[in-house]
């Protein structure tokens, strides 16, 4: 079997692995624009702070192609030619397949703003974004020390990728940003916010919602991260529509017109999301979600035969009916595996598990298990402060009796077992009285203790 994977993130290089593990002797292409290498997309922000080299996010060593004997095709795909079984590439000769897999990822979600196209504007989700954020605020790309490798710098085949070069305005007004401002209030903007405080810099954040990151915090959670970001030299602006961008003479961004007033800036990083980077195969694979991404059915095979999908780019089943992008480092990897085993001809479905997410909003830690926001039947919600010597919340979600999802923030959790009490259908109460056995704190920090009275019931 031929098998040829577009995507070289953690969705196509498990379902690599797994199809290597199975079949030593199938030839297995893998079909990457980006980059050479996979990466940790999470942790491009350490790179540009310097607190990685390049090499430490790559999961996998750089003989791993060589040793697992893939061949590594850098490309851009353009199409996929179903009845005669090709991928097609933009300057490159068609790869001729058994079974394809797509696992293209996301792009980031394009501003829609008059001005979006200034220099001065840009993303923080690619290697190419990263070396834009870098040239406009060190000057040089510098990626963690390490000098730059040719093959991050390779220049794409079509203009309107996502990995192409952006022109930098610090190179064009001689000067590096110093006057930054953030659009969009979720991960990747928190993210952004983080770094450029460490550069010096005080971002302004214009997030358009009533409260930062409405669609994981309830208004208690988002003002204390808001005010902990404010803490730290960010200037947080809720309730602000971005209007316009204008620029200078040169074509450079130099304000910014929001629903609040207008602003001088250098800087723009768009942080309003991502998208699944479908375009390319969406002639071929018809049947596509209202998300964009590729719509697969339980075993991941999208609308022809021979042809799966997994990652950010697949719309699979969630627990709602819908179908639609799990856009998790967690999630691309389980798909991932179980695509090589449908690549491999096994009967395999993708399960949805209970939704679990970590990350962290500057020095907070954050953990969300189940769900959380859902709205669902007959929902009560236990929450509890803690403001001693680690400040801290906590948000238990229960419905219809049943523990189903939770919300913390400011100490480190174990969602391993908080998942298990969901899948158990514990009582809220019975979450609230065991919570401790969840802390997964070091041993320095102070332990969590709470009585079943401390806690707010609504």
């Amino acid at each position: 079997m031929r098998i040829v994977i577009v995507g070289n993130g953690v969705a196509g290089m498990e379902a690599a692995l797994g199809v290597r593990a199975r079949h030593p002797d199938w030839p297995i292409t893998i079909v990457s624009e980006e980059s050479d290498h996979f990466i940790a997309r999470t942790s491009l922000m350490y790179v540009f702070s310097g607190q990685l080299r390049h090499a430490d996010i790559e999961p996998l060593e750089r003989d791993a192609y060589e040793r697992h004997r893939f061949v590594r095709v850098r490309a851009r795909a353009i199409g996929i030619d179903v009845a005669n079984k090709h991928l097609l590439l933009s300057g490159h000769a068609a790869l001729p397949y058994d079974r394809l897999l797509v696992a293209s990822g996301s792009r980031p979600r394009p501003a829609p703003w008059p001005g979006s196209d200034l220099r001065g504007i840009g993303a923080f989700v690619t290697l190419s974004d990263l070396a834009w954020l870098e040239r406009e605020v060190h000057a040089r790309p510098s990626f963690g020390g390490e000098p730059p490798r040719a093959d991050l710098h390779q220049a794409t085949t079509t203009p309107d990728s996502p990995y192409a070069a952006r022109p930098v305005a610090a190179k064009d007004r001689g000067a590096v940003a110093r006057r930054p401002t953030i659009v969009g209030g979720g991960l990747i903007g928190v993210e952004a916010a983080e770094i450029l405080t460490v550069e010096k810099l005080r971002p302004r954040f214009v997030i358009r919602d009533e409260w930062f990151w409405p669609m994981a915090l309830d208004a208690n959670e988002a003002r204390w991260i808001a005010d902990h970001m404010t803490r730290h030299g960010v200037d947080v602006e809720l309730m602000a529509e971005v209007v316009r961008f204008e620029g200078d003479a040169r074509g450079n961004v130099a304000r910014i017109e929001t629903s609040l007033g207008t602003h001088e800036t250098d800087l723009v990083v768009v942080a309003i999301g991502v998208v699944p980077n479908t375009d390319w195969a969406s002639d071929a694979l018809k049947r596509e979600s209202k998300s964009g991404g590729i719509e697969v059915d339980d075993g991941l095979q999208a609308s022809v035969s021979d042809v799966f999908a997994a990652g950010d780019c697949a719309a699979v089943g969630w627990w709602d009916g819908t179908r639609r992008p799990e856009q998790l480092w967690y999630t691309g990897r389980d798909q991932g595996r179980i695509a090589a085993r449908r690549l491999c001809g096994e009967d395999a479905q993708y399960v949805r598990g209970t939704w679990y997410n970590s990350a962290k909003l500057f020095d907070v830690e954050y953990t969300t298990v189940g769900r959380v926001g859902s709205k669902l039947p007959d929902e009560k919600t236990f929450f509890y402060e803690e403001r001693g010597r680690v400040r801290s919340t906590s948000r238990i979600i229960e419905s219809e009796g049943r523990f189903v999802g939770a919300n913390m923030l400011g100490r480190r959790w174990d969602h391993s077992v908080l998942v298990e009490w969901i899948e158990e259908e514990r009582t809220a109460r019975w979450v609230l009285e065991h919570l401790p056995e969840a802390s997964f704190d070091t041993e320095f920090v102070p332990p969590f203790v709470t009585r079943t009275t401390d806690w707010q019931e609504s």
